[in-house]
């Protein structure tokens, strides 16, 4: 075991992945004076030192071991994201900002590649080195237990055509540069934080500083592999943390492909002196033929059978145990989010557009819900039994079940229903019933058709958010408390609670109907939905709480936009800590939601309600079957729409850090 490795994968006949976490040297080397090589946006020099060779356990060439004197110089492909990568580096560290990107100095480096992504060094020469071997298991032991996405699926399977490399750079760096698994590149800087519990792994966690997109422009729909069509779940709650999940899909192929990558949540969960993962059991085709595979740290990998052609439908069946149903805190619930990787997804959410079919067994006294509408309720002696159907193409889905009561009510064809957690909140939940079917008709009126014939709201047991996944909104407990205390339908409109409320109901547009089309286009979902309940507020309560949202959304903007573009609000990096880092989570909120949703406002000043939210109407309508979409995209409508060039301002206040 190499040095600083406590919590290995475990060991599987038939990974292909296995031979890549065996790697040595073969004892060939040659001098890296004044070599130079390119990977992505990185150029390395490597001014003195010596390269050595690296093999897989089977003896296949792997990469290289370095040790000298070393230089990476990274550039990055738009002048902003000179300023925010820069900018990263100085906050959380691993790079040094320079002039056009980041840069690196090492004196020891692991470099590995695929045979398509390999430089050519020149002809190594026999020279067994002990002191190299020693370097290189502790330069190799120092990141292999990170907590970030490892590199041994991919290697295995860019095969002998697919492009991938990774550096491990000096002590506390790392520079992937993927076209295998997810068309990314990314720079990587790792740490251990304080506080954590005795015991845990000898491992560390990540921070993105720097991220650009392979074969595209920043600005253009990401390129996926395949397709997610359709999903279904099998799942059972045993009582305890671990659950038995069994998941169908049906995937239909983009471009040619032998392997498919997944996000598959691993969870990595440490209790009791021990880390829970998911344990994945086989994979099987349309046919029930075992499928090889390799999942390590939520990064699932599956090879198909040979090079299937673009246009193919393939259906797989994934069988597996995790630990999704811890009742954390002593709650009487579990939840299966959103963007979890509770069941597998393609890596870019704009390659899922699925429908979705489960059906869950939990202990009596639990509740199910999930995206859909409901199929049907049943007992099965100690066990009860939840179906649920979504017919309407999503890009995720999610189920939680618990100590939950139901009111619900069905007006115009439309049934919602209230899950108040623990007793029953009758009263609270008769309010919310109500104002959620005076926004459904709002929304209607504005926006068009709702999406939904049944929508949920759950009481999840906590405080300050809300969150809305398909037909569902999840929302904090102030929200059924607030209106406990009187009959009074507007005390809900209150601590917030009013727009927050009139936000996640939105997002049955703004997110399902259409969304961004990748992370940098996430202010589609999020600006939008303030913009819309802003003026359902205006419109059913008072135009001054209007206002009052209109002027922090401003002074919020103000705060935020010389730390990035809203384009680049999702790459500000994170310190590592324990404790989260509150400063970048605080701007990019303040972007993605604030001051979009003050660009948006700037607009509809100047057009007027009318042809601003005709405007609005005509994004949803014309995009709604292609549902993934750029800002590019919407500018282009708005031109449209509106007979006026609106790319100069989207240049200033959207992919800039000017304020309108």
């Amino acid at each position: 075991m190499s040095p600083g490795i406590t919590a290995p994968v475990e060991s599987r006949p038939g990974d292909p992945a296995e031979p890549f976490r065996h790697l040595k040297l073969s004892g060939r080397s040659l001098a890296a004076d004044g070599k130079t090589f390119q990977a992505g946006a990185g150029v390395y020099t490597l001014q003195s030192g010596r390269l050595s060779e690296i093999v897989t356990g089977d003896g296949r060439p792997a990469g290289w071991f370095f040790a000298g004197s070393g230089q990476l110089v990274w550039t990055a492909d738009e002048p902003a994201g000179v300023q925010v990568y820069g900018r990263n580096a100085k906050r959380v560290g691993g790079f040094d900002a320079r002039s056009g990107g980041l840069g690196k100095a090492f004196s020891e480096a692991v470099f590995l590649f695929s045979k398509a992504a390999t430089p050519a060094f020149g002809e190594a020469v026999a020279e067994a080195s002990p002191v190299a071997a020693e370097a290189f298991a502790k330069q190799l032991g120092r990141f292999r237990a990170d907590l970030v996405e490892p590199y041994e699926g991919a290697l295995a399977a860019a095969g002998s055509t697919g492009s991938f490399f990774v550096g491990l750079l000096g002590s506390d760096a790392r520079h992937r540069v993927d076209d295998v698994t997810d068309d990314e590149e990314t720079l990587v800087h790792v740490d251990r934080p304080s506080g954590l519990p005795m015991g845990y792994p000898d491992a560390r966690f990540g921070s993105t500083i720097a991220h650009q997109s392979l074969g595209r422009p920043r600005r253009s729909v990401p390129r996926v592999p395949f397709t997610l069509l359709h999903v279904d779940a099998d799942v059972r709650d045993t009582g305890e943390i671990y659950g038995h999940l069994a998941v169908e899909e049906r995937i239909r192929l983009e471009r040619p492909a032998a392997t498919l990558a997944f996000e598959l949540d691993s969870v990595d969960r440490w209790r009791n002196g021990k880390m829970l993962v998911t344990r994945l059991a086989k994979v099987t085709d349309d046919t029930g033929a075992a499928l090889p595979f390799t999942h390590d740290r939520s990064l699932l990998v599956v090879f198909l059978p040979g090079i299937l052609p673009a246009g193919t439908t393939k259906k797989l069946r994934f069988e597996y145990e995790a630990p999704f149903f811890e009742r954390v805190g002593g709650d009487n619930y579990w939840e299966l989010q959103i963007a979890s990787g509770w069941y597998p997804q393609p890596r870019s959410l704009n390659a899922a557009n699925h429908t979705f079919h489960a059906v869950v067994r939990t202990p009596k006294g639990f509740t199910a819900f999930g995206a859909g509408d409901t199929v049907r309720r049943a007992t099965e002696g100690d066990v009860n039994v939840y179906e649920v159907n979504l017919d309407r193409p999503v890009p995720f889905a999610n189920l939680l079940a618990g100590k939950y009561t139901i009111e619900e009510s069905t007006v115009d064809g439309f049934t919602c229903r209230v899950a108040s957690y623990g007793m029953a909140k009758a009263q609270a939940s008769k309010k919310l019933l109500d104002i959620f079917h005076n926004l459904r008709k709002f929304y209607s009126w504005l926006l068009g058709p709702f999406p939904w014939k049944e929508y949920t709201i759950v009481e999840i047991n906590t405080f300050g958010f809300g969150q809305a996944p398909p037909a569902m909104m999840r929302i904090t407990k102030e929200a059924f408390e607030s209106t406990s205390m009187t009959d009074d339908v507007a005390a809900i409109f209150s601590q917030g609670i009013n727009h927050r409320f009139a936000h996640e109901i939105a997002h049955s547009y703004f997110g399902y109907v259409v969304n961004g089309a990748s992370r940098a286009d996430q202010w589609i979902e999020e600006s939008f939905s303030e913009s819309v309940s802003s003026y359902a507020i205006e419109r059913l309560k008072d135009k001054g709480d209007a206002k009052a949202l209109a002027i922090q959304w401003k002074s919020r903007a103000k705060e935020a936009t010389k730390t990035a573009p809203i384009f680049y609000a999702n790459d500000i990096a994170r310190k590592i800590s324990l404790y989260g880092d509150q400063d970048a989570s605080l701007d990019r909120t303040f972007l993605v939601y604030h001051k979009g949703a003050h660009v948006l406002q700037t607009m509809r000043l100047e057009l007027g309600d009318d042809l601003y939210f005709t405007v609005i109407r005509s994004f949803l309508r014309n995009f709604e079957k292609k549902r993934n979409v750029t800002t590019e995209e919407f500018i282009a409508l708005a031109n449209f729409v509106t007979k006026k060039d609106w790319k100069p301002f989207f240049e200033k206040y959207y992919y800039g850090i000017e304020m309108p």
